[in-house]
Parts: C-alpha cells; structure tokens; sequence
C-alpha cells in the first residue's frame, strides 16, 4: 500500500495550491469513516455522502482541484507519540478499505491545516503557517463555518487579508444542507478566497464548486491549531469560547460578545428561522443607539433589522448609516 500512495509535504502542497490558484479538499480519518459506514461526531453517516468520498479520493488532482490524504502511509517518524499510535490503529483498521481505492499518482497534504500539535518536531511550524498566510495575503474572503467555530476571534491569523465576510452554518450535520450552503457561496463569495470549516460538508463543497472558477479551500481545524502554536501547546488545550478541534462533544462554550464578528456574517445557514425585527423610529436620536446596539448584540444571530424612520434629519440618517457599517443585517428605509 505504501508504495501506491505518493503524498506531497505542507509546502510542496501549498506551493502548487498558490500557483495554480487550486482549490482543495482533505481527507483524513473521519472521512474514511464515513467510508466505512460509520457516524462521527459531527456528521452522522450518510450512504450517498460516503459515494460521493469514495470518487472524490479516486478524482486525479490537478490545477483547479488537489485532493488531499494524511501522509502517514511512508511512516510516522515525524510525529507524537499519541499520533503515531492513533494512525497505527487507523490503518490496521482500515486496511481493506485503503486496499480497495484506486489511488492516483498523487495527492496533496491534508495537514496543510494541521502544521503544529501532532508533530515531533514543531520548530518548522511557523514557517508552515506563513506559507499558509500566502493564500489569503491581501485578498478578500468567506469563511464557512459551524455556529461554535468563531474562527479567527482572539488572534492574527487573517490578519494580512483585505477583509472577512462569514457565512454561519450548523456545526453538526452540515453536509444535510450543503445545497444551501453552496448556494450561499455562489451569492456571497465572487472574488473572494473561501475557506471552509466544516468537516465532511467541507470536501464535498470544494469538489462540486471548484468547477466554476472559484476557490474552496477546505482548511479544517487551521484556527485551533494557530490558537495551539500561539500558546506552546503540548496537550491539545480546549477553547473556552469557541469550538476546539477534537474535542467534539463538548458545547459548554463561553459566549463573549464580539461585534466585529458578528458585524461579518452575511448570511446564516441554520434549522432555526430568521426573524425579522422591525424598529419604527418617530424622533428620539438620544435613544435610537442603544437601540439598534441592543438589537445587535442579540445572541441569536439568524436575525435581520430593518429601520422604518418616520424623521429623516441629518444626525438619524448618520447613526443608521454608521450602524449598517458594522452590522450588514441592518436595513433602513
């Protein structure tokens, strides 16, 4: 099996990605699960979601799509203890399974998007990251993410990009609305790099949307492991106030408010409805702030505001026009 499965390292993958504009869709263990018809975590099992894998992993890679698998078929020197003996017990496991596909001549590097905790060595993490950093450096994007991810709240990593716009989606079971969510992209994501965290929905959304000039990048748990270098992590440390990679069944997340995040979404894939809230507003410009604010920071975000203003003065029109800019749920007429 070794010598039919050819895996490029993070930079040789990152490398091709960046010159070619490449879209891109990872593998790792969940994936092969799901194969195997089994549920994970965050995705119960689906039997056309695990056909739709298998020709995927069958799918040459190429300029405008790299297909990407672990590189853990060639040896497991330059891992951790914990993962090379989870990866020894994954592909005993699945060893029929890796039998049976249909390799082609090469794939990407899925951890691309996890450059950091499961390493023996880390002192080449940083180099890894700013090699990442190059595919958004001075770009617009979408991210497309679960509704705990909040991904980049709290540090730098998108820092180098133009701006950030975010499409919220269910953190469990996305694949069940992907036509919604690749319907979302289509609306929100013309020019912009679109990353997508969302773990088996995310394979499928780069395979299908890759085709119509667009680039998907399946990034992963990429946040949690930034979070993870930042600090000198060892063990994998839990976030209190979003979701950390792996540890899955776990939602007591902390809710800290963040307007700039919030003031990103543009659009909220989600199996609770939007609500529409109406504010008439008939003078008072002392009071009109703490309204729109109060409505704003609102913990359910499926929400759109529409201002109906019945005084059309200077100061009115300049605090809903300020609002608007930092929150794009907000309608005024």
């Amino acid at each position: 099996m070794s010598g039919e499965i050819n895996v490029l390292g993070i930079d040789e993958t990152l490398d091709y990605v960046l010159k070619n504009g490449s879209s891109v869709a990872r593998f790792g263990d969940g994936e092969i699960d799901i194969i195997s018809g089994r549920s994970i975590p965050y995705q119960d099992y689906d039997v056309e979601l695990g056909v739709e894998f298998w020709s995927i992993l069958e799918n040459k890679s190429d300029e405008r799509l790299v297909v990407c698998m672990p590189d853990v078929f060639t040896g497991l020197d330059r891992y951790n203890k914990f993962a090379r003996d989870f990866w020894k017990v994954h592909l005993d496991r699945y060893k029929e399974i890796y039998e049976n596909i249909n390799w082609m001549r090469w794939y990407g590097s899925t951890f691309i998007s996890r450059p950091y905790i499961d390493l023996e060595d880390k002192s080449h993490s940083e180099r890894y990251f700013e090699h990442l950093k190059r595919l958004w450096n001075h770009r617009d994007i979408l991210i497309v993410e679960g509704d705990t991810s909040k991904s980049v709240v709290g540090n730098d990593l998108f820092d180098n990009a133009n701006s950030i716009a975010r499409i919220i989606c269910p953190s469990k079971n996305a694949y069940f609305f992907f036509e919604e969510i690749e319907t979302a992209i289509r609306m929100y994501g013309d020019n912009k790099i679109v990353l997508v965290m969302l773990g088996p929905a995310a394979k499928l959304i780069a395979y299908h949307l890759s085709s119509e000039n667009r680039q998907i990048i399946d990034i992963g748990n990429i946040d949690s492991e930034y979070e993870w270098s930042k600090m000198g992590a060892k063990p994998k440390v839990k976030m209190p106030y979003k979701h950390t990679a792996e540890f899955n069944y776990s939602d007591d997340h902390l809710d800290i408010e963040d307007l700039n995040y919030r003031s990103q979404i543009v659009y909220t894939v989600d199996n609770f409805p939007k609500i529409s809230v109406i504010i008439y507003f008939d003078g008072d410009t002392s009071k009109l702030d703490n309204v729109l604010l109060s409505v704003s920071e609102q913990s359910y975000t499926n929400i759109e505001i529409v201002v109906i203003i019945n005084d059309t003065s200077y100061e009115t029109m300049k605090i809903c026009e300020q609002m608007s800019l930092q929150d794009n749920r907000l309608d005024f007429t």
